[in-house]
């Protein structure tokens, strides 16, 4: 069977297509003549896709309007529409771990921890057909599946195997020039890795671990094993959407001192209420304060046998603080317009200052997507030299004249 990854111009019958519906909606379909591909905006015959070319939009038949996008597939749209069976390395991460491991094309690489096959596509793309891909996964049933993944898709360049590389190593591969390893405890299989490694060529080695914790272990385990360069990044990607401009008389139209004078008005309203809501709180402390001064006065009347009006005597007391608190609200006003007072001479730099027209028309705007992609996982990396490199390096550091070429795990944040 051809490989998924080719170049046809058109769909074929057994073709693998990944039918497009929007951004965030994906689904592979492999293409069989009396088959229909059913969504919620219509339906979509198999025999129909046969012989238009990748990339075609393709209407549903009435009475629905809907439509779908037909995609020729590669290693970033599988990894959008794959069935989940573990989580799964998105292209973010994919594309930073192939550079830092340096795959290339005829180069051999393993990887620990299939599941479900989204490094493993990009991985067999990049090596080429002349390169090799050793994939072990000890679960039995990803296992299963993931090779009838690879055979579907004529992955031919994929070894994989049903193994626990953690206790039984990696088998008679040898000569590797990268190692990836996505496994719960990766500082476990570490000590098995430089038996596998190509001991003539400069090799290198990723680890991927949700946790600073499980960082700390592996980084402790490829010192051991004399791996250097080690350092830590985590990948985070931020989307941005393109807008459409705004409508005529939207308020996104404004110049910018009628938007700056909005604001003035809004701040100085807010500042008003704010002062409001002080007064009236020291109001109420002030009432209730007389309200006990007034029972205590009662009190005091009764036990000497002297009647005391205590709402007379309260509302007494009432009378010159209100006066007070009338005063106050004469010296807010008066101070507000003070302020809007000093504020009228900016104001007149409109007249002084005319803002150009705005040319919604010939710009693009875009918007930041108000999420961005959460922590996925902590990458690891070490490099592992040629055995006669790190001979030197040994002696070296034995009679003191240099340290050897490691660096503690820093995390970082590599943002696109």
């Amino acid at each position: 069977m051809a490989t998924m990854f080719h170049s046809r111009e058109a769909i074929q019958e057994g073709d693998i297509v990944i039918v497009f519906m929007s951004r965030d909606n994906m689904t592979a379909i492999t293409v069989t003549k009396g088959q229909t591909f059913h969504n919620k905006f219509g339906k979509y015959a198999h025999d129909e896709m046969i012989g238009i070319k990748f990339g075609s939009k393709m209407h549903s038949p009435p009475p629905q309007s809907g439509y779908i996008h037909l995609l020729r597939p590669t290693p970033e749209l599988w990894t959008l529409s794959l069935p989940h069976r573990t989580q799964i390395l998105y292209m973010t991460d994919i594309a930073y771990i192939t550079m830092r491991l340096g795959v290339r094309v005829s180069g051999k690489v393993i990887e620990a921890g299939t599941g479900s096959g989204s490094m493993t596509h990009s991985l067999s793309r990049s090596v080429g057909e002349r390169g090799k891909v050793h994939s072990f996964e000890y679960h039995k049933a990803r296992f299963v599946k993931a090779g009838e993944e690879f055979e579907e898709h004529g992955l031919k360049n994929i070894e994989l195997q049903h193994r626990n590389v953690c206790k039984d190593g990696f088998g008679d591969v040898r000569d590797v020039e990268a190692i990836f390893l996505d496994l719960p405890a990766p500082w476990e299989a570490i000590p098995h890795t430089p038996e596998v490694l190509n001991p003539n060529v400069i090799t290198r080695i990723c680890c991927f671990s949700p946790c600073l914790e499980q960082v700390l272990k592996t980084v402790t385990a490829l010192r051991e094993e004399g791996f250097s360069d080690i350092s830590t990044q985590e990948v985070l990607t931020r989307t941005y959407d393109l807008m459409m401009p705004p409508p005529p008389g939207s308020h996104h139209l404004k110049s910018v001192s009628s938007i700056t004078q909005r604001l003035r008005t809004h701040e100085k309203r807010k500042e008003e209420r704010r002062v409001i809501q002080m007064r009236n709180a020291r109001e109420k402390v002030r009432l209730a304060k007389e309200a006990a001064e007034a029972e205590e006065v009662a009190a005091a009347g009764a036990a000497e046998g002297m009647e005391v009006d205590a709402a007379e005597t309260s509302e007494k007391r009432k009378q010159p603080d209100s006066e007070d608190t009338e005063k106050e609200a004469k010296k807010a006003r008066a101070e507000g317009a003070e302020g809007a007072a000093e504020e009228a001479p900016q104001d007149d730099l409109e007249g002084l200052y005319d803002e150009p027209p705005v040319a919604w028309s010939s710009m693009v705007l875009t918007k930041p997507s108000p999420e961005m992609r959460g922590h996925t996982s902590y990458l690891t990396f070490a490099t592992f030299y040629p055995a006669s490199i790190r001979a030197q390096i040994s002696a070296q550091v034995q009679d003191g004249t240099t340290a050897l070429p490691t660096r503690a795990a820093t995390p970082a944040a590599v943002a696109e």
